[in-house]
Order: structure tokens, then sequence, then C-alpha cells
């Protein structure tokens, strides 16, 4: 039986056991190491206005979707390849940003993934969502643009990191359901 919850609290400790069994084989990138994953997942589940959706198999945490409302001051777009200043000016309310998001493999035949961002948007009050995608991860783009994210440019989160594709829809996301 798979159950779907919202949260404002999280167990670190159990999200990062999962994100390393997701990412097992990506585990010696940058991008899967530093900042470490313990670190992304408590400053993600720590900052104002934190949410989450998380997915339980038969009792077993099976995936997460987190994130928080993006600040005035937000470093999110820095580095931004082809944007326009109006996509990256930030206000209270515009945009929520989807900052962690994974699936463990033996449910992803299940579509796990977009029934949680879609659970996790469903009541939010910001004019829009964003989401940063490795460019190598072509699966997850693809579920991403049949829900109605569009490519706004590219980045590198972190020095170091593989190139990121920046996603951003409009919200409310109900009636793509």
């Amino acid at each position: 039986m798979t159950s779907v919850t919202v949260t404002d609290s999280v167990d670190i400790a159990e999200l990062s056991r999962v994100y390393r069994e997701v990412h097992a084989a990506d585990l010696h990138l940058k991008d899967h190491s530093d900042p470490t994953v313990e670190q992304r997942l408590t400053w993600t589940a720590e900052a104002p206005g934190f949410a989450a959706t998380v997915a339980y198999v038969d009792d077993k945490l099976a995936g997460t979707v987190m994130g928080c409302p993006l600040p005035p001051e937000t470093l999110w777009w820095r580095d931004l390849a082809s944007s326009e200043p109006a996509l990256t000016r930030e206000w209270p309310g515009r945009t929520f940003a989807i900052c962690e998001a994974f699936v463990l493999p033996e449910h992803r035949s299940q579509r796990l993934g977009v029934p949680l961002i879609l659970e996790l948007l469903s009541s939010r009050p910001e004019e829009r969502v964003t989401m940063a995608v490795a460019e190598t991860n072509t699966r997850v783009w693809r579920a991403l643009q049949a829900v109605g994210f569009t490519h706004v440019g590219d980045l590198v989160p972190f020095p170091g990191w593989r190139p990121h594709r920046m996603l951003v829809c409009p919200l409310p996301l109900s009636s793509r359901r």
C-alpha cells in the first residue's frame, strides 16, 4: 500500500539513507557529495516555509519531494545563463523552489515522482515553482515538461557540479493532474 503525506518535518537520517540508495551509482560525483547529502537536506528542512511530500510503500520510505519559498535575497538564480532580469527577481510569495526530489528505483515504475510533486504543490500559494535538474537526467526532464515546466536557462548550482537545467512552471498545478 502506498501513502503520500505533506509535512513540514522530516527524518534527515532516513532521507539520507534513501538518497544514497537512489543515487548509489553517482555518489562519486561532486553534486552528490559536496555539500553532503545531510547538509543539503538539513538546509532545505530548516528553511522558512519548508514543506515536503513523503511516500511510503508498505511502511517503507520510497521517496520525497522537498522545497521552500525563495526569499527576495535568494542566490537560487545566481549565474543563470540566458536569463532575463524579470525572471530572476523575487518577492515574497513569488516562487516555491523544489530543492530535492528522489524516489527509490524499485518504485519508479509506480511513477511516484510526479504525484509527489503535484501533491506538494497542490496547495502552494506562490505564483510559480522552480526546480534544477541535472542536464543528463532526461527521464525527469521529460516528466516535468509533461506537467508544464519550461526550461529557462542553465547553471552550475555549486562549484564542480554538473550543469543543471533551471525549470519554471506557473502555479497552481492542480488542473494538470
